[in-house]
């Protein structure tokens, strides 16, 4: 298997890579190691196109499918744990789920961001930007924002250390699912917006979900699929279909 080391700059710099696995729908998963100051992050990404493949919100109401399950009966290749639940399972801020109104939308500081999808189109929207629509299929609320424009959010934690799983999009309609290895809120987007860890795409818009103990990523990957799993049942799942499918 090939590796790629760059050149010690400032900050952070990428330590080796893999070379992307193929997925269907023209997708792609790939695992790097990005590292500064003797710090070690492990980012897994799946990448796709919307030209190709959909995004999909699935609801685990019942509180029984793990992600893994979840997908392979939606009929997807690759996705990630969601938006934020109550202790009572109940979802926090706006949840739509295969054209079905689960959670309407809220207010908070947290719930800065949602993914919008209306048919085989999607949009990171901050939540001032987000207006009600019969054409939304699906969606979910989460935050905080993490990058707007290319440039991370001013603000963010950079203190807490936990896993992160991120949804982005650049301006050429290229989408990724992520799932970061223990950073903070400022680390995760800091590295996003770095154009030595991603030398091949400018992310402009990425929104965090639910990390922690929720965080989890599957990929379909042949001859043996990635999968990291959560350690916390959760409410919702974005999933990624290819539309030839």
């Amino acid at each position: 298997m090939g590796f790629l080391t760059l050149p010690a700059q400032a900050g952070w710099e990428l330590a080796f890579t893999h070379p992307p696995q193929e997925l269907p729908g023209g997708a792609t998963f790939a695992e790097c190691e990005a590292r500064e100051n003797g710090r070690a992050v492990r980012i897994h990404r799946v990448q796709f196109s919307l030209k190709q493949c959909r995004l999909e919100v699935l609801d685990n109401e019942s509180q029984r499918g793990s992600l893994e399950a979840a997908l392979l009966t939606a009929g997807c290749f690759a996705g990630v744990n969601g938006g934020y639940f109550h202790d009572s399972f109940v979802p926090v801020g706006l949840l739509i789920s295969q054209g079905r109104m689960v959670h309407a939308f809220e207010r908070a500081k947290l719930l800065s961001g949602v993914l919008v999808v209306r048919g085989n189109q999607a949009a990171l929207l901050r939540a001032s930007e987000f207006k009600p629509s019969a054409a939304i299929t699906d969606a979910v609320q989460a935050g905080p924002f993490l990058l707007d424009r290319g440039i991370a959010t001013p603000g963010l934690n950079s203190e807490k250390l936990a896993r992160r799983t991120v949804i982005a999009c650049d301006e050429r309609g290229r989408w990724a699912i992520f799932l970061f290895s223990h950073v903070t809120l400022a680390e995760a987007a800091e590295l996003l917006a770095s154009p030595v860890i991603f030398s091949d795409v400018r992310w402009t818009r990425a929104l965090n979900l639910d990390g922690g103990s929720s965080s989890a990523l599957w990929a379909g990957i042949l001859p043996k699929p990635f999968s990291l799993r959560g350690f916390t049942t959760v409410r919702n799942f974005i999933g990624v279909r290819a539309l030839s499918q």
